[in-house]
C-alpha cells in the first residue's frame, strides 16, 4: 500500500489548523490545487455580517519545527520576491508550530515592499513568537488585514532589476512542459533482472532501512578497531612533544568525540543539522583511519603536518566542540520553553 510521508501530514495539518480557524470565524477558505501552488496555498475571503466584503488575500501556510528561528519564526521569499510584492492581492504567511499547536502569522506583502522601498533584498520574512493566529487574536488580525488592502488598493509593484527579470524568465523557460509523446509502456521498460529484488523490498518495507542502519553500524565498529593499534603508535611517537596525554587517554578522548557526535545526530530533530555532525563524525573516523593505518601498513605514509595537527590539536578542538554543541542544545531548549510562554500564557495544555 502507498505510504504517506510524515512531511506530508505535518503540511496538512497546517493548513487544516488555518482553514477550521477562519471557517469557524466566519471567513471563506478556497484551498489551491497543489500541483499549481507557485508560492500561496489558499485564497481567503473576507465576511462581514454574513455576507462577503470583497476583500481577498492569498495565503502561504508552512508547517513544521524547521521555520523556527533563534527567536520567532521564518518564511525563506527566495523564490517568490517578485511573485509576493507584484501580486494585485496582498499575501499573508502562516506557520503551524506542531509542537505547540499554534499559528503565527505576518504580511509578507507589507514585509518585502517595506524592505525593497530601503533599498533591502531580505531572504526571508521574520514572524515575531508574539504573532499569535487563534480564536482570541482573530478578529485583531483580520482588521489589520483589510486595513492594509483599503490603504494600498492599487498597490503596484516594485521593479526588481532586468538581471532578475530576464533569470526569471529563464527559469520559467526551463521548466516548461513540452508535451512530448512518450511512446514506451505505462511505466517505462522493466527491468526484469531486478524484479525479484523488488518485491522483496515492497513486501519488507522496513528490511532497506534495517540492513543499512546496521551495515553503517558494523562499517563504523570495524574501522575503529582497525585504527586504534595505530593511532595510539601515532600518539605515542608524536603526541607528547606537545601533550602530557599518553595513548590510551587520546583515544578515549577520540572514540567519545565520535561516538558522542554519532549520538548527537541521532537525537538532534533538524535534519540539515543531524547530517552535519554525522559528516563531522564520520570526518573524524575518515581520518583517524588515514592517519592510524600509515602506522600499520606500508602502503603509505601521512602528511606530517596533518598527523601532528590531528594529533596534538584534536584534543583542544573536541572539547570546544562538545562545549559549544552543550550550549547550543541549552539555549534551544531555553527558546523552546520562552516560546510555550509566549503561546500559552496561562499555561502549556498537558504540561509540555
Amino acid at each position: 500500500m502507498a505510504r504517506v510521508l510524515p512531511t506530508k501530514k505535518t503540511e496538512r495539518a497546517g493548513v487544516n489548523e488555518f482553514r477550521a480557524l477562519m471557517e469557524s470565524a466566519g471567513h471563506i477558505v478556497q484551498e489551491i490545487d497543489g500541483g499549481n501552488d507557485y508560492g500561496e496555498d489558499c485564497h481567503l475571503s473576507f465576511t462581514q455580517n454574513g455576507e462577503r466584503t470583497g476583500d481577498i488575500v492569498a495565503v502561504q501556510v508552512k508547517s513544521g519545527t524547521t521555520y523556527r528561528r533563534s527567536v520567532g519564526y521564518g518564511i525563506s521569499c527566495r523564490d517568490h520576491m517578485q511573485d509576493w510584492t507584484r501580486s494585485r492581492i496582498p499575501v499573508i504567511g502562516v506557520v503551524y508550530d506542531p509542537d505547540l499547536r499554534k499559528l503565527f502569522w505576518a504580511n509578507l506583502t507589507e514585509h518585502l515592499l517595506r524592505e525593497l522601498e530601503q533599498g533591502r533584498s531580505p531572504k526571508s520574512v521574520p514572524i515575531d513568537e508574539t504573532a499569535i493566529l487563534d480564536v482570541d487574536t482573530v478578529g485583531s488580525v483580520v482588521s489589520r488585514i483589510r486595513s492594509f488592502i483599503s490603504r494600498n488598493d492599487r498597490v503596484r509593484s516594485i521593479e526588481l532589476g532586468i538581471l532578475q527579470s530576464v533569470s526569471r524568465k529563464l527559469r520559467r523557460l526551463g521548466n516548461r512542459n513540452f508535451n512530448e509523446v512518450d511512446r514506451t509502456p505505462l511505466g517505462g521498460v522493466p527491468y526484469e533482472m531486478a524484479t525479484s529484488a523488488v518485491d522483496f523490498r515492497e513486501r519488507h518495507p522496513g528490511f532497506d532501512p534495517a540492513l543499512m542502519r546496521w551495515l553503517t553500524i558494523g562499517a563504523t565498529l570495524c574501522c575503529l578497531a582497525m585504527m586504534g593499534p595505530g593511532l595510539y603508535e601515532a600518539v605515542e611517537s608524536v603526541g607528547h612533544t606537545s601533550w602530557l596525554w599518553n595513548g590510551w587517554l587520546w583515544l578515549v578522548g577520540y572514540y567519545g568525540t565520535v561516538l558522542y557526535l554519532l549520538e548527537m545526530s541521532k537525537k538532534d530533530p533538524q535534519k540539515r543539522r543531524a547530517r552535519f555532525l554525522r559528516w563531522g563524525a564520520f570526518s573524524l573516523i575518515w581520518s583517524g583511519w588515514y592517519v592510524g593505518l600509515a602506522y600499520q601498513t606500508s602502503a603509505w605514509s601521512a602528511n606530517p603536518v596533518f598527523e601532528w595537527i590531528f594529533v596534538t590539536q584534536l584534543p583542544v578542538v573536541t572539547k570546544g566542540v562538545i562545549l559549544y554543541l552543550g550550549s547550543f542544545y541549552v539555549h534551544r531548549e531555553i527558546s523552546r520553553r520562552r516560546r510555550l510562554k509566549a503561546a500559552y500564557p496561562r499555561g502549556v495544555p498537558g504540561g509540555g
